[in-house]
């Protein structure tokens, strides 16, 4: 889709979109609105790229994450700032939120400043509806995208994560065995990796007889209040022996809500969290999480760029595997 496309769709002329496009001289409402249909409908981008980049390195890079409050997050901008200096970059920092409409205007923005290359935090960057995604396709056409823990094809979009799906298995394994005949699943939000996730945990389910379905993926609020709001309910409703979480944050709300109803953990409820993170080992009990491996994980992503930047070949997608790290959380006698 380019400004030719768009002209022959909506009828108009190109002077006419490019006109609307940029906001600059009169154009009718009535066709105004035509042009923009046919651009939402197509979910086009202008090429703010082209404009803004030069043939010459910057030596910057942009990071955009969705929320820096987040734990990993977080971890992932110290540990990938630090390896840019490494290799001699400087490192933008955009935290976006999670509307389409900002993210799209953070990537501009990054264009604005010539960055050389664009690293994306997070799953939640890749949309569900695919046509939502023009916003990295443009981008990657002028400049490398990488996707940490985010999986998208394309040309110049390079994936590096890790196997959710088979870490979310081992986790919930570790609850079956052990006895947990009721497991659910609990997230903070429904995205590509919380679903490998979910599949993960209907694998180890299957595998020990138990039939879930979709019931089982519960997403709650993050904001603690509602979270304990959310478990409230949880444990009036079932009887639910273990607890797989999304993150190690959840988790560690899970244990205080359950305390608070009077069930114990590990003997009553199991729980576990993913990340492992300082929280999984301050929590009392400490909780059973995966270890994700954020610092490998930008390492490579930081590695790969520059390979890429160099003009040498990086596989589109790489994926790796956690380990699981037990703790009290699953000690059940």
């Amino acid at each position: 889709m380019n400004i030719y496309d768009i002209s022959k769709q909506s009828g108009v002329s190109i002077a006419t979109v490019s006109r609307v496009i940029n906001n600059s001289g009169y154009v009718a409402e009535k066709t105004r609105k035509k042009v923009m249909d046919v651009i939402e409908a197509n979910s086009y981008m202008p090429n703010v790229f082209a404009k803004g980049m030069s043939t010459s390195s910057m030596k910057t890079i942009g990071i955009l994450t969705t929320n820096i409050r987040d734990l990993y997050q977080a971890q992932c901008v110290y540990y990938l700032e630090q390896e840019l200096k490494k290799y001699g970059y400087t490192a933008m920092l955009c935290c976006t939120g999670d509307e389409l409409a900002a993210k799209k205007e953070h990537v501009e923005l990054l264009a604005s400043r010539k960055v050389d290359a664009l690293i994306f935090i997070g799953s939640h960057f890749v949309e569900k509806n695919a046509k939502d995604n023009a916003y990295l396709y443009g981008a990657s056409n002028n400049v490398p995208v990488f996707l940490l823990n985010g999986l998208l094809r394309h040309d110049n979009i390079y994936s590096i994560l890790c196997d959710d799906e088979t870490g979310a298995y081992e986790l919930t394994r570790i609850c079956l065995e052990k006895g947990a005949k009721d497991p659910v699943f609990i997230a903070s939000r429904d995205t590509f990796s919380m679903r490998r996730k979910f599949q993960g945990f209907l694998k180890a389910c299957r595998q020990y007889g138990i039939e879930k379905d979709d019931s089982a993926f519960r997403v709650f609020s993050e904001d603690p209040e509602s979270l304990d709001a959310s478990y409230t309910l949880l444990f009036d409703e079932s009887a639910y022996d273990a607890l797989i979480c999304a993150d190690d944050e959840i988790a560690a709300v899970a244990q205080r809500a359950a305390r608070n109803h009077g069930i114990r953990v590990p003997e009553d409820l199991m729980v576990t969290g993913y990340n492992d993170s300082v929280i999984a080992t301050i929590a009392s009990p400490a909780i059973t999480s995966l270890d994700n491996r954020a610092q490998y994980m930008c390492t490579q992503a930081v590695y790969g760029l520059t390979q890429v930047l160099d003009g040498k070949e990086f596989p589109e997608e790489t994926m790796y595997s956690g380990k699981v790290v037990e703790r009290e959380s699953t000690k059940r006698t």
